[in-house]
Order: structure tokens, then sequence, then C-alpha cells
């Protein structure tokens, strides 16, 4: 058990008013009672809870100073509705708790805590106030529930009237603060002494470290200034002297391409100032034009092209024919038909394929030795695919990037066979075969 307070003769020193000052009496509760009587309201079946308020009474001065340091929940208190019966059982319950939790206290009035929002009238309970607390300057605590509004009142001389206010005091109370300990439904509540002082050294404390914060912000701001102001001014004192070194250099660069005889820059720029723009030369010699040149016009390069390419596409030709002569052994050289005689549509590419590869095959006739050349090559029959086909060779039509050799090894995996193609399809240069060209294969 705690160390008792006897705050008489002295008054507290940390105090706190609620209502106006009374005149008559004066009422000092303590702050862990008045806490607790605040969060004590009914729970479950519960409508109202009832209990005693304990303390002392001092005189000074003719008027009474009421010290209430203590409440006590009284067990076994039959309510029915607004009657509230105290049996003796109660009391001697009463009486027990007090010699155990509150020693050397005394009853100085009851309180009755109910529900939220409810309405606790002192008229209902004047009766039970004055069978069971008749004595002088006892009190009656009514609290309307945890946010309701509460009212203190008392009977004196002048009778029953309700107190315009009263004082909390905060001390050290260890009495109360075991008690409420031993409520399972009143959970423990620090004492509120200092607590104003507490939140005033809070609030300080935070609005210094925020002013800290902010001049250290303000600093670092400033010297992050300053930082970018001293390499700013560094750098541009860098390039003003890299400036001025570039401007030496390429004024001695200059006095040093400077014509003999000019003392500076500037009397040569005024000397070229003086000097005309231009300079005209004469060449001796009397050369003049003898007669008019006729003007080219686009029709006459026009004209005279197309004529150079007709020479040339002539002289090709004839190039080819007399080549396609000498290979195949022959003495003869044919003319080449000119460009303008020549009226046939052209040939379709496979027409020309074809073309080729009889004109081929009939080359290759000539090489085997089937007889003397004439004077004149004949013509190779037209090739006939169906024939071909017919009597068991195969018809074989080139690919893109195909030869000869790649067919004969593709299709029998050795040359042995070249000649023999060369001979059926009339081709007289290995060589020179068509993409799409067909070729008859034994």
């Amino acid at each position: 058990m705690g160390d008792l307070y006897n705050p008489f003769p002295k008054l507290p020193k940390n105090i706190r008013q609620i209502g106006d000052s009374e005149q008559v009496v004066r009422l000092y509760v303590e702050d862990y009672v008045n806490t607790y009587l605040k969060r004590l309201y009914p729970t479950g079946k519960q409508t109202l809870r009832v209990g005693l308020l304990l303390g002392n009474v001092e005189q000074c001065d003719g008027t009474p100073y009421i010290f209430v340091d203590g409440a006590m929940e009284m067990e076994d208190v039959e309510i029915d509705g607004e009657n509230l019966i105290f049996s003796e059982n109660a009391w001697k319950k009463a009486y027990q708790n007090m010699e155990e939790t509150f020693p050397k206290r005394n009853i100085q009035g009851w309180f009755l805590c109910s529900a939220q929002g409810s309405q606790l009238s002192p008229l209902n309970y004047w009766k039970q106030h004055g069978q069971y607390f008749a004595g002088k300057n006892q009190l009656m605590y009514l609290n309307h529930g945890l946010e309701g509004e509460e009212s203190i009142y008392i009977t004196s001389e002048n009778g029953f009237y309700k107190l315009k206010g009263h004082y909390i005091y905060y001390e050290r109370n260890q009495m109360m603060q075991d008690y409420m300990i031993t409520r399972k439904d009143v959970r423990r509540v620090e004492s509120g002494s200092h607590e104003k002082v507490i939140k005033d050294f809070r609030q300080r404390m935070v609005v210094k470290k925020s002013q800290a914060d902010t001049q250290k912000r303000a600093v670092g701001s400033l010297g992050m200034l300053c930082g970018v102001l001293s390499v700013a001014v560094l750098s541009g004192g860098v390039v003003l002297v890299n400036n001025y070194n570039k401007m030496q250099q390429m004024e001695s660069v200059l006095t040093s391409v400077l014509p003999a005889g000019v003392a500076g820059w500037d009397e040569y720029q005024k000397q070229k100032a003086e000097e005309p723009d231009f300079i005209i030369e004469e060449l001796p010699g009397n050369v003049y034009p003898t007669e008019t040149v006729q003007a080219e016009t686009a029709e006459s390069y026009t004209a005279a092209g197309s004529e150079a390419a007709a020479l040339e596409t002539q002289k090709a030709e004839e190039s080819v024919w007399a080549g396609e002569g000498d290979a195949a052994g022959d003495d003869y050289i044919e003319e080449a038909v000119p460009l303008e005689e020549t009226t046939a549509e052209p040939e379709s590419p496979k027409e020309r394929q074809e073309g080729q590869a009889e004109s081929s095959v009939g080359a290759l006739e000539t090489e085997a030795g089937e007889g003397d050349a004439p004077d004149t090559a004949p013509p190779h029959p037209p090739i006939d695919y169906e024939a071909a086909a017919a009597n068991g060779y195969r018809i074989y039509e080139v690919g893109d990037g195909e030869t000869l050799y790649g067919i004969c090894w593709k299709e029998y995996g050795d040359l042995k066979n070249l000649t023999e193609i060369c001979r059926l399809n009339y081709l007289d240069n290995v060589d020179r075969i068509l993409a799409g060209q067909k070729l008859i294969l034994p």
C-alpha cells in the first residue's frame, strides 16, 4: 500500500478550477478520482453504477474544505429503476474494502454513473441521499456517461443544492492507482499531474526543433549557393585567362603573316580598304571569232545520239556473228541486218531461250564431226518435247543459278551424260543455259 497523503493544512499547488468559485464550501477532487468517475459507465446488462466518495473534511475560517482522494464502487446494491436499496451486506463489504484499500478515509458522499445519453435527475435520488447520506456536507456526484455532463450536489444548512464549481488537484495518489489496477473494467490511467507543463514543454521542443531545422536548411542552402558562386567565378576567371592567351597568340600569328613593310594590323587593314575589290588583267593576242557557230539544240544532240547508237548496235551484231562462225570452224561471216529493216515484233523471253537452245544444239552437232561444214550452217530441227517424253526421256526445267555440270551431278552423280545432253538439246556451249529453259535428259 502506498504512502498516505494529507493535503491539509497546506492546499495543493497544482490545481485546475472547474466552473465558478464556491464561497460556502470548497471541494477538491484528486485527478485519479476524477478520471475514474468519468470513465466508469455501465457495461453489459447494467443500467447504473453506484459507489462511495472517500476523503477528509477540514475547517478553515468557518469554511469547510472537502478533499476527495478515493472512489470505490459498492456491491450488492439493489437497483430497481430509480429506486436504490443499500442492504446490510452491501454496507458490510463496503466498510471492509475501505479498511483494506482506503484506510483513514471517511465517506464524503456517493456517486451514480449511468450510460451515455441517459439523464440522471437529482430529484429522483434525493430521498435515497437523505436516507443513506444524511450528514452535513455530504456529496452526490452524477455522471451522465463517458462523455456526459457531470454535476455535484451537496447538503448543507441551506438545503440540497448544486455546486457552482470545484477544483481538480494533482498529487501522487498511490491508493487510487492500486484500486484502479484491481478493477478489470477500468484500465489504469497515468497521473495527470504536470500534464499542462509537459504539453507546454513538448510544444516548445517541437517549435525549437522546427526552428533549428529551418535554420539548418537555410545555412545549407546558403553554403550551396556560395559554393556555386565560387565555382562560377573561378570558371569565369579561367575562361578569361584562356581567352586572353588565345588573343595574344592570334595577334602574334596575324603579325607574322603581315606583308613586309607593314608595321601593324591596323595599317594592313587600312591598305586593304584603299585597294579595289577586283583587278582587271589584259592578255596579249588578237583572237576573234571568224564564223558564226550554229547553235546546238536538244534535237541535234538527240539525232546524233540515235545515229551513234545504231552504228554501235550494228557493229556489235557483226562481231557476234563473226565470233560464232569462228567457233564452229566456218569461214563465213553473216551480215547483220540493219536496224532500219528490222520490223518484226520482239520475241518473248521463252521464245528467245528456245531459239538460243536450238542454235546451241546445232553448233554442238557441227563440233561432233557429223560431216564437213557446208558453206551455210543448217538450222537444227525444233525439239519435240512430247515425243521425247513418249520415248522415255525426261524433261527438266532449268532453275535460277543452275549449270549443266550441276544438273549432271544432281541427276546422275557424274559427268558421263554431259555430251549426250548437249546432243539431245542442240547445245553448242556447255556453259550457256538459261533459267526456265527445258532440257531433255536421257
